[in-house]
């Protein structure tokens, strides 16, 4: 992911509104960086505005569906999300498609196969790239890249559960697209990049679902 330079100019192809970068600043250097950039851009009316927004800068990620056309099933991974645990309604665990960050080096698709790998422990044959998302952004720079990739019952590789390194604990489950798309259309799916890709699968094979 690339930052603009200080005082470059973005422009907005509707509007043609200008915004200038008037001063940046590095609140924290971790996992990820958490900066504050302050800018002046064009109003609606035509008047100038300034405004101050802190963020964190993300390599940007992949998250893939995938599934087994024949069974009509797909894998998932179950596990503990910190952040979700920090909040006092939740217990912390999460059911989601395999995602992860994009290695230096690597293309979106085949980061997607070697989460799918990793996590799940399935070696992806086909693989439809269904779009690229910003799942946050008031407060991340980082941008989701959504693919959904078949499996057959001869493509398991491994048992999956994350990198022991990464400090990943993953639970794999393979659970019925028809399972999936109920839970979705109850609301109980709380993941979102797991919802997009269930329906956009349900989107463009409804057979599947039946």
């Amino acid at each position: 992911m690339n930052e603009r330079d200080d005082g470059e100019l973005a422009t907005d192809g509707t509007r043609q509104d200008a915004v200038r970068v008037l001063e940046r600043k590095t609140l924290f250097e971790g996992f990820g960086s958490y900066r504050e950039m302050t800018v002046e851009h064009s109003t609606a009316d035509g008047g100038k505005q300034t405004i101050s927004r802190e963020y964190q800068t993300r390599t940007d990620v992949v998250a893939i569906l995938p599934y087994d056309p024949v069974r009509r099933v797909a894998m998932l991974a179950r596990q503990l999300r910190v952040p979700l645990f920090a909040r006092d309604d939740h217990d912390g665990y999460l059911t989601e498609v395999p995602a992860g960050h994009i290695d230096a080096g690597e293309d979106a698709q085949s980061a997607a196969r070697r989460e799918a790998a990793e996590e799940v422990g399935i070696s992806v044959r086909e693989m439809v790239h269904v779009g690229d998302v910003f799942a946050s952004p008031g407060a991340l720079t980082e941008k989701l890249s959504l693919y959904l990739g078949t499996y057959g019952a001869g493509d398991r590789i491994s048992g999956g559960g994350g990198l022991a390194d990464d400090g990943e604990d993953i639970v794999v489950l393979e659970r019925p697209l028809a399972e999936l798309a109920a839970l979705v259309s109850a609301g109980e799916i709380a993941d979102a990049k797991t919802m997009l890709l269930v329906q956009a699968l349900q989107l463009r094979q409804p057979e599947l679902f039946s």
